[in-house]
C-alpha cells in the first residue's frame, strides 16, 4: 500500500512539474513590435528590444517565409502589397504560433488569436 501511495505521489509531482514547464513555455505574440512599410514590396522592421520570429504567407500562392528579426532588424519580403493579401505571426525568437500556420487558420491568426509556444503547434 505504501508503495502505491509513493507511486501516486511521484506521478502527481511529475505531472505538476510537466504542467509548470508547459506553462513557462507559452509567450504572448509580438505583433506590436512590427512596423510595416509600403507600397511596393512588403517590408517590416522589429521596433522592440527582443528578437522576433516572423512567419509570413501570401494568400495568392500560399508561399511562406520564416525569418528572425534582431532588435531594429529589417526584412524586405519578395511579396507585394496586393490583393488578396497576406497573414503573419510574430513570436519571440525560439517560439512559434500555437496554431498551425496555414490558410485554414487565417481568421484566427488575422485576429491575433494565438500565443507563442516552444515546439510544434497542436492545431
Amino acid at each position: 500500500m505504501l508503495a502505491l501511495l509513493a507511486m501516486a505521489a511521484a506521478t502527481t509531482t511529475a505531472m505538476a512539474g510537466a504542467a509548470a514547464r508547459a506553462q513557462e513555455e507559452v509567450r504572448a505574440h509580438m505583433e506590436g513590435c512590427l512596423l510595416w512599410s509600403g507600397p511596393g514590396a512588403i517590408a517590416v522592421r522589429n521596433d522592440c528590444s527582443r528578437p522576433v520570429a516572423l512567419m509570413l504567407m501570401t494568400f495568392a500562392d500560399q508561399q511562406t517565409v520564416s525569418t528572425e528579426l534582431a532588435p531594429g532588424g529589417r526584412y524586405a519580403s519578395p511579396f507585394e502589397w496586393t490583393a488578396p493579401g497576406f497573414m503573419f505571426t510574430a513570436c519571440p525568437a525560439g517560439f512559434q504560433p500555437s496554431l498551425r500556420f496555414a490558410v485554414e487558420n487565417k481568421e484566427a491568426i488575422g485576429g491575433s488569436l494565438y500565443n507563442c509556444v516552444r515546439g510544434r503547434p497542436t492545431s
